[in-house]
């Protein structure tokens, strides 16, 4: 609905209420009209019960209320398309903080006549039971004039699911308002569309500031871009600078370090941001295992490079030659670089899964990373060849001087 259709929806809502100020009114109302969303709330009296009405569009993953401040010990109930994207599923979910909600077996939700996908809309009517009191250390409902609540809608990505407990994205927009529950408690029932939205009584955009919060994962943004920075920019150069420019030991020094350091600063925001959803807390997964695995051999490497520079210092220092071992370990350090490069690349692909991007990123990532490789790996095959070729010159250079000394 462009701007014109949503301030005429928002008008048509104002006058129904204006028509019908006289008739009972048993359901706090609220349309958002950043999202187009209609919301209703009921508490019946003498029962724990909360009866509750969204009509909110199609195109979003997943549209959710919740009762409470902020996230932490709230009662999210998200709704998403049903498998057969006819009907619509309403998962119950609390949450304990800054984190994605965990759906709550123990809550029923009862849906009545008029729910499912209509012309476009998602709409749910339903009955959430007993859950004003869910127990103790648990989130309540309390009927206030001003009782806390909170909105939020998911990203454009098609999420058709009967399963209560399905995996949902971090939302791209959420609101906070108040609503008076004193005013919703009555005789049940928000189900019927019109009486809804002549129930209206207050017409907000989500938050006290009257408008949605546009959401942002910079978290998110910044643990893949750094990624893919360090492992097909960053580790090629330093790779080349390592098999080429052995002299100048210094400069593989600066790139190795810049390179253990784009990858400590992905790290850190893909562990801040894997404390926030469920399938990714216990760290657990296939990106996560790797990419953790990835980054402890990389610093043992980093500081075995470390320790092969002190000694071949110290026995230049000393005007010796550096231990017999100092080549294989040298060789160690080489090819095990080379292996974090690969499990790199592999990591980053798997984080693209994790994360559900759509196939034609993933394929760009493929194509990307294979390219890389395929161009870079003749070029680390002409400077082998290269350094063979100098060192078997340099063997028999040494050859004929030890025969003519």
């Amino acid at each position: 609905m462009g701007f014109g259709g949503r301030w005429l929806h928002l008008l048509s809502l104002g006058i129904i209420v204006q028509l019908q100020l006289a008739r009972a009114q048993t359901a706090s109302t609220f349309f958002i009209p950043d999202t187009n969303t209609i919301v209703a709330v009921n508490l019946p009296e003498g029962s724990d019960d909360v009866n509750f009405y969204v009509a909110t569009p199609d195109w979003y993953q997943y549209t959710a209320i919740g009762f409470g401040r902020s996230m932490a010990d709230a009662l999210m109930l998200v709704m998403y398309p049903s498998a057969d994207g006819k009907g619509v599923t309403v998962s119950p979910r609390l949450s304990t903080g800054n984190t994605e909600p965990v759906f709550s077996g123990g809550i029923r939700i009862t849906l009545h006549e008029g729910s499912g996908i209509s012309n476009s809309d998602l709409i749910a009517n339903g009955t959430c039971h007993s859950c004003r009191v869910l127990g103790a250390g648990r989130p309540s409902v309390e009927a206030t004039g001003a009782s806390p609540m909170m909105f939020a809608v998911g990203p454009s990505i098609v999420l058709n699911s009967d399963d209560l407990d399905a995996r949902i994205r971090r939302h791209v927009a959420y609101g906070r308002f108040t609503a008076d529950l004193v005013r919703a408690t009555g005789p049940g029932g928000v189900g019927d569309p019109l009486n809804t939205a002549a129930s209206a009584t207050t017409v907000l955009a989500g938050d006290s500031s009257g408008s949605m919060v546009r959401d942002s994962n910079r978290a998110a943004t910044a643990h893949g871009v750094l990624y893919i920075i360090a492992t097909l920019a960053v580790a090629p150069v330093d790779t080349l600078i390592a098999g080429a420019c052995r002299r100048w030991s210094w400069l593989h020094a600066f790139t190795g370090t810049m390179y253990f350091l784009f990858v400590v600063g992905a790290m850190v925001p893909g562990i801040l941001i894997s404390r926030e959803h469920v399938v990714t807390q216990q760290f657990r997964t296939g990106h996560q295992v790797l990419g953790l695995l990835t980054f402890v051999i990389m610093a043992c490497m980093f500081f075995w490079g470390i320790g092969l520079s002190l000694i071949k210092r110290t026995a230049k220092k000393r005007g010796q030659e550096p231990p017999e071992s100092t080549p294989l370990l040298a060789a160690i350090h080489r090819w095990v670089g080379r292996l974090i490069w690969v499990l790199l690349l592999i990591s980053n692909g798997l984080g693209l899964r994790l994360s559900e991007q759509p196939t034609l990123v993933m394929l760009g990532y493929a194509a990307l990373a294979g390219g890389v490789v395929v161009f870079l790996v003749p070029v680390y095959f002409f400077v082998w060849r290269c350094f063979k070729r100098q060192k078997q010159k340099d063997e028999a250079i040494h050859e004929l001087q030890a025969i003519y000394r």
